[in-house]
């Protein structure tokens, strides 16, 4: 029963999550405005990303999953390399991003070579 709960929980978090990324795709001003974020606080709210991702890590690393960890690796490859390219095309430094991208994209070859090394792919 709990686990039921937990799986509809997670359902509902994909599409809230789901539907917030559609809307800043299309339009991230309105979007903005629809999750009621304001500009100027974003440094506050990159604060609290930053502790998030970090403790995502810590729980991926307690967890020492090797699936758990390449698909934690391929999302930060995606984030790294996105915002890199954000960056980039607006002609502003994107080294940081861009190379932080590329190291979990590295790191997320090595999880997918661990899990095929190992027979646990699947």
């Amino acid at each position: 029963m709990m686990g039921q709960l937990t799986y509809i929980a997670l359902a509902i978090t994909v599409i809230i999550t789901g539907y917030y990324a559609v809307i800043f795709i299309r339009d991230p001003e309105t979007a903005m405005v629809r999750a009621t974020h304001r500009l100027e606080l974003l440094p506050n709210v990159m604060t609290g990303r930053y502790i998030v991702m970090f403790l995502f890590a810590f729980g991926v690393l307690l967890l020492d999953n090797a699936k758990f960890s390449a698909f934690f690796f391929a999302v930060c490859a995606f984030m790294g390399l996105y915002d890199g390219w954000i960056y980039r095309s607006r002609n502003l430094p994107h080294f940081k991003h861009t190379i932080t991208g590329l190291l979990a994209l590295g790191a997320f070859g090595i999880s997918i070579l661990a899990l095929v090394t190992s027979g646990t792919a699947l």
